[in-house]
């Protein structure tokens, strides 16, 4: 729907230049670790103190998706400049872990990342400045849940980082550039087990159990229950008139904790939509036999629009990896979403529109849902993030053209939204604007591959050598494809995941071959695993014989899974995706697109024949003495190790048992933990025993490649070595 039409985005020219603790911030550091003071135990003295800077970016809002277990972190980028470069560079790093604390204190609970760069301040159509930039960070988490009966509020804390790493295990971390924001989210409950009916039989009753029963009590089996139904009015109206609901109010409505004409929207609803004086006539008697005056009730509803008391719609971004649009609200009372845990609840419908163009004319994208319910909400209320997945791929523009977007949600309490005017607000909810960067590179249009192995498909040699591009990243949060921080390419092992829009109405299939032999060409048919926009499972099978499959909308296949591929061995392979009609005739297809296998660890010698690989490439020996000698306290033993691989990732050294907390070995050479390049014959290591208890330990030899496994983040192949040695007193 066309709003308003103005003039093209125009550039504002005015030039901000960073100061020297930003410009120079990673050198400083290297410098003096404590320049900026935010460590709070250091023997380093502080030069400028910075800690806790939000001038450039900031985190503003952090919420939770209960059906996909998704944590989402809003963050503004508010300058211009300050970044590392424009959109052709590297640029800098926006790094947001996250942690969660159920009552018993913080877990760590995972990292997300963004890059971020120079982008000159811009008017849009509408003459507003494009600044702040607003982006989104995704961790997903395994949630600890409990029965509905059992509300699970946990505090989960988001810490933004320009530039560094916060450090996993330290909560309490003061980043120099960036903040912390903790806020309070809602686990959605677990399915009603066996094992649940069990425990609250007698012991007398126990006994009478089948013996199968026992059996399987102890395994996560779900028993089927249909999901509840919507409250009735009188329940309702009992519900919000009792002494606990009373209580928790810190308004009553003569009487009612929460108001008539909000508890009794969904009845009003029905009643005016079928436009029957009969039904009115009805509705009167039965709101008059519940005490309830029906015609304040209505006429209290006329005069409702655009009420946030209830819930607020506060932030809204695009998840810049992931390329979802992620709406965040606030839910601020405890009564008013029409029953608890345990009952059907009531739904915050959000709305997503975007003028991708800048054009000033919105266009409706679709609608999400999240579930509410009556909660002991905290005094900080509880966080929710509404998303929706967007295709992008026909509007990116190359990194000299910086493509900012305007995006739209509009949130409405246990009512749709319209679907054609941009502007209109119903009776509880709000909208709420915000300006996006699209990540650039070249309009795509036809079948399209969006991610490959979990990694962006712009992020990989596609066209040349197969593997991740220098500095890659993973889709999904964020993080580097080198997991060792190297920045280096990396190939693919294991489980393939390949990921991309869906075209309506259109069937396609997979097809993958060895580079450059056609007589190799299969069609990829294994079964895909998906989850709906609920986060409910399924596993997907194409047809056995032609290998299509229909391309499902993104409620059903969320993360636009389309196929699970295992590529075989060490090869350099080809994959190509084919798009037909329902009737599978081929229309489209993309190029071929190359894809490096590795499958294959470090290796290590074997104990049973044959004892020689082509190459041992992990291995650990004692040199002075030999293997598994005896050594006296206080000595320093010295050996050699190897740890190679075509695809080297990193290794580690250590000493067991750990409960010893013995000395751990040190190299020669500390940078072969992030290289492949080592004296003949191995490296060197050595281990001080002076202050180590005597006993028995083992130093143990862990080697990991680069690949990524499974199309997960920080799973490589992986291989390990150990010896033995024995450790005696001075006087023994």
């Amino acid at each position: 729907m066309a709003v308003k039409r103005a003039s093209a985005q125009k550039k504002v020219t005015k030039v901000v230049t960073p100061p020297k603790e930003r410009v120079e911030f990673k050198t400083l550091l290297a410098l003096n670790p404590n320049y900026f003071g935010n460590l709070v135990e250091s023997p380093f003295k502080p030069v400028k103190k910075i800690v806790g800077d939000t001038t450039y970016e900031q985190v503003t809002c952090v919420g939770f998706n209960p059906n996909l277990s998704l944590l989402e972190a809003t963050v503004q980028v508010k300058l211009p400049g300050g970044y590392s470069g424009s959109l052709c560079f590297v640029g800098s790093t926006e790094y947001v872990r996250f942690y969660i604390d159920y009552g018993t204190g913080w877990q760590d609970a995972g990292l997300g990342a963004f890059n971020a760069h120079d982008i000159p301040n811009s008017l849009d159509c509408a003459g507003q400045k494009d600044k702040p930039l607003s982006y989104v960070v995704t961790a997903g988490i395994n949630p600890e849940q409990e029965l509905c009966t059992h509300p699970v509020l946990p505090k989960v804390r988001a810490i933004l980082s320009w530039q560094v790493i916060p450090p996993a295990g330290m909560p309490n971390w003061h980043p120099i550039w960036g903040n912390v924001l903790d806020q309070h989210i809602q686990i959605k409950p677990r399915a009603l087990m066996i094992k649940d009916i069990v425990g609250l039989l007698s012991e007398a009753s126990l006994k009478k159990l089948p013996p199968y029963i026992e059996e399987v009590t102890p395994y996560p089996f779900p028993i089927p229950i249909p999901d509840p139904g919507p409250v009735e009015l009188a329940e309702l109206a009992s519900l919000y008139s009792s002494k606990a609901a009373l209580k928790s109010a810190a308004v009553t409505t003569k009487g009612y904790a929460v108001e008539p004409h909000r508890f009794g929207f969904a009845h009003i609803q029905s009643v005016m939509t079928q436009g029957s004086q009969a039904a009115v006539t009805s509705a009167i008697s039965q709101w008059e036999a519940l005490n309830l005056d029906w015609e304040q009730a209505v006429v209290a509803l006329a005069k409702t629009k655009a009420d946030v008391t209830y819930e607020e719609l506060e932030c809204l971004g695009l998840e810049y990896n992931l390329e979802r649009l992620v709406a965040t609200f606030r839910v601020k009372k405890p009564n008013g979403f029409s029953g608890g845990l345990c009952s059907k609840g009531s739904l915050e419908y959000v709305a997503f529109w975007a003028d991708w163009e800048d054009t000033c004319e919105w266009t409706y994208l679709g609608t999400v849902t999240v579930n509410t319910h009556d909660l002991p909400v905290p005094p900080d209320g509880l966080e929710y993030s509404a998303i929706l997945p967007v295709d992008l791929s026909t509007v990116r523009r190359p990194c000299k053209e910086p493509r900012i977007a305007r995006i739209r949600a509009v949130l409405s309490w246990e009512s749709a939204p319209s679907t054609t005017d941009p502007d209109a607000l119903n009776y509880w909810g709000n909208r709420v604007d915000a300006h996006v960067q699209i990540k650039p590179g070249d309009p795509t249009t036809g079948p399209i591959i969006t991610a490959i192995g979990g990694i962006g498909f712009v992020q990989i040699n596609v066209l040349g050598n197969g593997m991740t591009k220098s500095g890659a990243t993973f889709a999904f949060g964020g993080g580097a494809a080198d997991w060792w921080g190297a920045g280096r390419e990396c190939p693919f092992g294991g489980l393939v995941i390949i990921q991309g829009p869906p075209e309506p109405s259109r069937k396609y299939r997979l097809w993958a071959r060895k580079f450059g032999d056609p007589t190799s060409e299969v069609i990829v048919k294994n079964a895909i695993h998906i989850i709906d926009q609920y986060g409910t499972p399924s596993d997907i099978s194409p047809d056995p014989i032609t290998g299509y499959l229909t391309y499902m909308d993104t409620n059903t296949n969320f993360n636009q899974v389309l196929s699970h591929w295992y590529p075989s061995g060490d090869e350099l392979y080809e994959i190509r995706l084919e798009v037909a009609t329902l009737a599978e005739v081929v229309v489209d297809s993309t190029p071929w697109y190359r894809v490096l296998s590795d499958n294959t660890g470090p290796r290590r010698r074997p104990a049973l024949p044959p004892f020689e690989p082509p190459e041992v490439t992990c291995e650990i020996h004692i040199d002075s003495g030999g293997d598994c000698k005896d050594f006296t306290k206080g000595t320093t033993i010295f050996g050699h190790f190897t740890a190679r691989d075509e695809h080297f990732g990193g290794f580690t050294l250590e000493t067991l048992p750990s409960s010893m907390s013995p000395a751990a070995p040190t190299t020669a050479t500390p940078a072969t933990s992030q290289t492949a390049t080592f004296a003949l014959g191995g490296d060197e290591w050595q281990l001080d025993t002076s202050k180590m208890t005597p006993c028995g330990y083992v130093v143990v030899l862990q080697v990991w490649d680069r690949s990524i496994v499974d199309s997960e983040y920080g799973r490589n192949n992986y291989n390990y070595f150990d010896v033995g040695f024995c450790l005696r007193g001075k006087g023994g």
